[in-house]
Parts: structure tokens; C-alpha cells; sequence
């Protein structure tokens, strides 16, 4: 048991050396952007579907579109729209929001969308 103090004691008094050094953090890990990890996921909202984008990489990235398709009893426009959406690393951005066109109705609708590098 004697010995086991002893240890201790040495390594506390050996933290406190001058010239000893904190620890200091790890560099940040780079991850690169791609499908696995900028993400697309629909939240119910107040008045419809939201669609979110979230940014798991170390870089920003833009959404430059969305496609809503087989539509029924939406009131967006089911096409092709043209996005410029900016999603910093980590963060989560809505990036549209389908709403019925009748509310007392149900809707469907398929979507997909496009992304890239942020320039």
C-alpha cells in the first residue's frame, strides 16, 4: 500500500514540473463532402413538410435544386426549382416546405434534390 502512495505522489509532482505542457486539442478532422454524409430528411411542419439539408462534412456546400414529382394535391409547383442555399459544415438548413393545396385532404409527393461545392 506504501507504494502505491508513493506512485501517486510522484505523479502529482510530476504535473507540476515547470516547462510541462497542457494537452492540447486535436486538430479538427476534415471530411469531405458527399452522399453519406449531406443528408436530406422531411420534418412535419405547422402547415406541411419541411425538407431539411444537413451538412455532416467539414465544408460548406449549396443546394442548387429541388424536384417535387408525382404530385398529388400539392400547391407547390411540381417541377424542376432552382435553388442557391448555402449549408455551412455541421448545420441543418430547411431548404423547402411542400404544403397541401386543399388541407383537408391528404397530399403525396416524391422529391429529390442537387448539391454541390460551395463556391
Amino acid at each position: 500500500m506504501k507504494h502505491l502512495s508513493c506512485v501517486i505522489v510522484a505523479l502529482v509532482v510530476g504535473c507540476g514540473t515547470p516547462g510541462a505542457q497542457a494537452p492540447q486539442p486535436a486538430p479538427a478532422r476534415s471530411v469531405a463532402a458527399s452522399d453519406q454524409t449531406v443528408v436530406a430528411e422531411v420534418d412535419p411542419s405547422i402547415d406541411g413538410q419541411s425538407i431539411y439539408v444537413t451538412n455532416n462534412s467539414s465544408v460548406t456546400i449549396t443546394v442548387t435544386s429541388i424536384r417535387l414529382s408525382e404530385c398529388v394535391n400539392v400547391s407547390s409547383p411540381c417541377t424542376l426549382i432552382p435553388l442557391q442555399i448555402r449549408v455551412g459544415p455541421g448545420s441543418r438548413i430547411r431548404i423547402f416546405t411542400v404544403r397541401p393545396a386543399d388541407p383537408e385532404r391528404s397530399y403525396s409527393y416524391r422529391y429529390a434534390w442537387t448539391w454541390g461545392s460551395a463556391r
